[in-house]
């Protein structure tokens, strides 16, 4: 499958795997015998996510236009994009074809994006790139093992078996609280593109406020934390959440006032369940990630 601009959407269309080999070859001009042309390589991880679409996203609106370069994942994440470009953001797109390894599971209806010269594109990342945050403001509230820059780190090509794991028990929880506010608001009538993003922008917010109080003397800790587990923090997010959803074409008010509160209490069920993981690959730990999907 590729993608393909219509109507200000992404839409996904059937293509043979040998007819896309050629178009990438033809079309994009992948040539490593271009002198001007570099390699972009990296892996897409919420836990690996196998097959889902990358491209060097250039006009900066996170949808795939005619001129800008794609592949899809491997087994592992990975991929490589040979380009000419010196401007871009990485972002990945999923559908119902991307499986997360780390739970066997689909995930669908997600876009993350990194900045050029990331070597992963996380949710993490995608903070960063949305929020216009520092990789150290983000660490810092997200809580992050000292040493991760989440730019290049790899929860799942490293030797640091404890960091790995807090470092993935975050990315998980940030998709939990994100595709679970997005599907509340879809609930409530808004179209899934601007559910997702209003979702996603929410818990931006509440970081990007957190972040600002990080050399604020007069600041608690908490004020500069975001705990998943914690419900005070969700509290933040489902008022950003409330208050974005309502400006929605097609909501209904009356029912994402009622959704959020569920969807709350739901959350902070499976973002306790995910702080008690102890390992990365056990079928335990891919049962409490697969929750979310």
């Amino acid at each position: 499958m590729i993608a393909e601009k219509s109507k200000g959407k992404v839409n996904f269309i059937n293509i043979s795997p040998l007819a896309l080999v050629t178009l990438s070859a033809c079309k994009f001009g992948q040539n490593n015998s271009d002198p001007a042309s570099s390699s972009v390589t990296g892996h897409i991880i919420k836990g690996p996510l196998n097959n889902a679409l990358v491209f060097l996203d250039l006009d900066g609106d996170k949808v795939l236009d005619d001129n800008e370069q794609f592949i899809r994942t491997d087994a592992t994440g990975g991929f490589t994009i040979n380009t000419t470009a010196t401007d871009y953001e990485i972002v990945a797109l999923t559908d119902d074809s991307t499986v997360d390894a780390s739970s066997g599971a689909v995930l669908s209806g997600v876009t993350l994006s990194a900045p050029k010269g990331a070597a992963v594109v996380t949710p993490t990342t995608t903070l960063m790139q949305e929020g216009g945050l520092t990789a150290e403001e983000v660490a810092e509230v997200l809580q992050l093992p000292d040493g991760v820059d989440p730019l290049t780190f790899n929860p799942f090509e490293t030797v640091d078996a404890a960091k790995a794991l807090e470092v993935e028990k975050v990315s998980q929880q940030i998709m939990t609280a994100v595709s679970s506010f997005a599907s509340a608001a879809e609930g409530a009538g808004a179209e899934a593109s601007d559910a997702f993003k209003t979702a996603l922008s929410s818990v931006v917010n509440v970081v990007k406020d957190k972040a600002a109080k990080i050399n604020d003397p007069n600041a608690v800790a908490g004020d500069k934390k975001l705990d998943f587990t914690k419900a005070s923090d969700l509290a933040l997010i489902k008022t950003e959440v409330t208050t974005k959803a309502t400006k929605l074409t097609g909501i209904d008010v009356a029912t994402i006032n009622a959704l959020v509160n569920d969807t709350t209490d739901a959350i902070k069920n499976v973002t306790d369940k995910i702080s008690t993981v102890t390992d990365l690959k056990s079928d335990a730990t891919k049962n409490i990630f697969s929750t979310t999907q």
